[in-house]
């Protein structure tokens, strides 16, 4: 598939937060990962099948460029006492590496008037585990599946440990503002 435009991505990410959609939710009606449409809305859309873009743009109602056919909608899962930003570039995810594996750890979501997007980027929460809907415990991975929280959208070829680094110095900084 061409790459879409990152103007077009964003506007498919921030159509499916309209209609109130998670990443996960999105993925299930459409019957692909979470972390597929992660990769699509940080702009890396030639790692997405075409029939799969096809689908999510006509879920969220967004013309591509020939109209697609609409999807079935997915069912929203209701607000839970725990949650977490699947943004990986949020800064409510602190970064660090395993094995040269960069992960996130989600930190807790600071109290705020609207309890289903994060309070630092906006994203819709997640409240479950985006690989197998176990619920939230602690920690960067689900001990049910294993699989990470946040899906990491870094390009491969990205130096981990001093992005992870550079980041944590990043957000030790936004923290000072805020204090």
């Amino acid at each position: 598939m061409a790459n879409l435009s990152i103007a077009l991505c964003r506007q498919l990410a921030k159509a499916r937060r309209e209609k109130g959609m998670t990443q996960s939710a999105l993925a299930e009606a459409v019957g692909c990962k979470q972390s597929a449409i992660s990769m699509l809305e940080a702009g890396q859309s030639a790692k997405v099948a075409q029939e799969t873009v096809a689908k999510i743009a006509a879920l969220v109602g967004v013309a591509l460029e020939p109209a697609a056919e609409p999807g079935a909608a997915a069912a929203l899962r209701p607000p839970r006492a725990h949650a977490f930003c699947p943004n990986a570039q949020c800064y409510s995810n602190v970064p660090y590496v395993v094995n040269g594996e960069l992960l996130f750890w989600p930190r807790p979501q600071p109290a705020a008037a609207d309890p289903k997007h994060c309070a630092v980027c906006g994203e819709l929460l997640e409240h479950r585990c985006p690989h197998c809907g176990a619920p939230l415990s602690e920690g960067a991975c689900c001990p049910a599946c294993g699989g990470a929280r946040v899906t990491n959208t870094l390009p491969p070829e990205t130096d981990a440990e001093a992005w992870a680094e550079a980041r944590r110095r990043d957000i030790a900084g936004w923290r000072t503002l805020l204090a």
